[in-house]
């Protein structure tokens, strides 16, 4: 229903007082009972055309953080504006749909008698965007007002707003009235970013460039040969000259990018047993924390799932790329009859077959997280790479 109306704590009491007093002017036939009676009855019909007032004609927007992380606190702001001319508006509590209605009776009923799975209020609050209430006393006409709420969000992933719930209490307090007033929005919430293992600064990685086996540009001796007289004087190395007697030459080594892939493999291997959901979201936070740990420290890498591929890139514009595939990534179940060895057939959907290869191939320095046993994977694959399994985190 688009609206809602509860009955408070205190206008229980009073419904109570009132059919107390009806039943007393029924049975003595007193007048003036009948007048304080049918004042009692006013009062309600009032309330419920003064809170009905109260909930029109407003507006509402809400501001999140550009970047969010699960578990971070963060403010969200709240603003309302009372479009009314005339009358203000008073005790306004504006939260998300999925928390701002109570649960229904067919929902009661199911948890009671346990005739069928309800979802829990629990399970319905993981995914509500707006996670804490905002309270508007008094809006004043054509006032706008924003209130910051303080909140944090419990797992990764896209959180969408489908509208606002707004309720008061105004004027007796006897009932809340509630109202649906439609938006949309959405807010991209990252994976946990965490100070990885010490033994990760220890992997045979390099950031920025390496020595290639070829001569070239450079700033690294690569060799000393005999000078030939169309080259310039610059390269002679006149320590090596004064020893053999003849005129030297220095020849670099060609500088190369290196050349690093992250690879999160969400392939399900044969897993039928409880656990392997909090696995895959432990591997998805490490692979988080490897990307942002060499990307700060201005190292370029590569990043890849078995749908995404993300070219090699620097700097926090490429970290948050990654993080957005992250947050929404999700792990595929595989029957225990599939085939378990590491193919490059796997990763198709990520980028080409020869780019996969190439990634593939020994000459990509690469961190695996996967949930693979280790004789699925080729030499080649084997020798070039940090292999971490899921059963190990």
């Amino acid at each position: 229903m688009p609206f809602s109306i509860r009955i408070t704590r205190e206008g229980l009491i009073y419904l109570t007082g009132v059919l107390v007093l009806f039943i007393a002017s029924i049975n003595t036939e007193n007048n003036l009972l009948f007048l304080v009676l049918a004042a009692l009855l006013s009062m309600i019909a009032v309330s419920g055309i003064i809170s009905r007032n109260a909930l029109k004609q407003v507006s509402l927007s809400l501001q999140v953080p550009e970047n969010v992380f699960v578990g971070e606190r963060v403010s969200i702001k709240v603003s309302m504006t009372n479009l009314k001319r005339i009358f203000p508006t008073f005790s306004i509590r504006v939260e998300d749909p999925e928390l701002g209605r109570r649960p229904s009776l067919l929902f009661l009923l199911r948890n009671l008698l346990k005739l069928h799975p309800a979802t829990s209020q629990d399970e319905s609050s993981d995914q509500a965007m707006l996670r804490q209430a905002a309270y508007f006393p008094i809006l004043r006409p054509g006032e706008t007002r924003s209130e910051l709420t303080v909140q944090c969000f419990p797992r990764r992933g896209l959180y969408k707003l489908d509208g606002f719930w707004i309720s008061t209490r105004f004027p007796f307090g006897f009932f809340q009235r509630g109202e649906r007033i439609g938006a949309n929005g959405e807010v991209l919430v990252y994976p946990q970013v965490q100070e990885i293992s010490a033994f990760f600064h220890l992997l045979p990685f390099l950031p920025g460039r390496l020595n290639g086996l070829h001569v070239g540009p450079g700033e690294d001796l690569f060799s000393i040969r005999k000078y030939q007289e169309t080259e310039s004087s610059r390269i002679i190395d006149w320590k090596a000259t004064a020893k053999t007697g003849e005129l030297m030459a220095r020849e670099y080594a060609l500088d190369e990018e290196s050349k690093f892939c992250l690879i999160l493999d969400t392939r399900i291997f044969g897993q039928t047993q409880a656990g392997y959901e909090n696995k895959f979201e432990r591997a998805v936070t490490l692979a988080a924390s490897i990307a942002a740990h060499f990307l700060r420290g201005g190292a370029g890498i590569e990043f890849m799932t078995a749908h995404e591929y993300v070219p090699r890139g620097i700097g926090s514009n490429h970290l948050f790329r990654i993080l957005r595939i992250l947050a929404v990534v999700q792990y595929e179940l595989v029957p225990r009859s599939s085939s378990e060895l590491w193919a490059s057939a796997d990763f198709s959907g990520a980028a080409e077959r020869q780019e996969v290869e190439q990634i593939l191939s020994d000459k990509v320095f690469k961190i695996i997280l996967t949930s693979r046993p280790k004789r699925s994977f080729p030499s080649a694959v084997w020798r070039s790479s940090h292999v971490v399994f899921f059963d190990e985190l």
